[in-house]
């Protein structure tokens, strides 16, 4: 009699830790969030603010335009103030740097009281995160593929009536 309630034992504490994981990689693997786009240049460039809504870094790997078209050039933009990476003229400001894309992960979003930490800290802690693209063509829709608990995951970015 005691097996039986060993076998059953290991399944619950199965069920228990595979519930979490479910949920975490199945019905939550859309940690990146879009806060908003800025398009300029005849809709050429393009940078959307990329939010990590996870509980875990996602490492961006690769980004497509327009139903699968490689762009000129993809960027990830992180600011170390509470300036957004998004508008124009921001490669003369020292706050924001831009890199290439899979140079550092997004860290998940900060809180306001975090935030206000970090700025009073002296080491740079990134605070907002943009992908800028470049493109020949006119961008009409954007796919982000990126890894997240260990995971790639391809998206297409909802762009609404951003460019209708």
């Amino acid at each position: 009699m005691a097996k039986p309630y060993r076998v059953l034992g290991f399944l619950t504490i199965g069920v228990i830790l595979a519930v979490p994981l479910i949920y975490l990689l199945l019905l939550r693997p859309t940690p990146i969030q879009v806060g908003g786009f800025t398009s300029f240049e005849g809709e050429h460039t393009l940078i959307f603010e990329a939010i990590n809504r996870g509980v875990h870094d996602v490492e961006l790997i690769d980004v497509r335009i327009n139903g699968g078209e490689q762009p000129a050039k993809a960027e990830l933009g992180v600011s170390y103030s509470l300036h957004l990476v998004g508008g124009t003229e921001l490669d003369g400001n020292s706050d924001i740097q831009f890199m290439d894309m899979q140079a550092m992960p997004i860290q998940p979003g900060l809180t306001a009281d975090q935030k206000r930490s970090a700025l009073q800290d002296t080491a740079l802690t990134p605070l907002n995160y943009g992908v800028r693209i470049l493109s020949e063509v006119p961008i009409r829709r954007i796919e982000l593929e990126y890894r997240y608990f260990g995971f790639t995951f391809k998206r297409e970015l909802p762009m609404g009536r951003f460019f209708q």
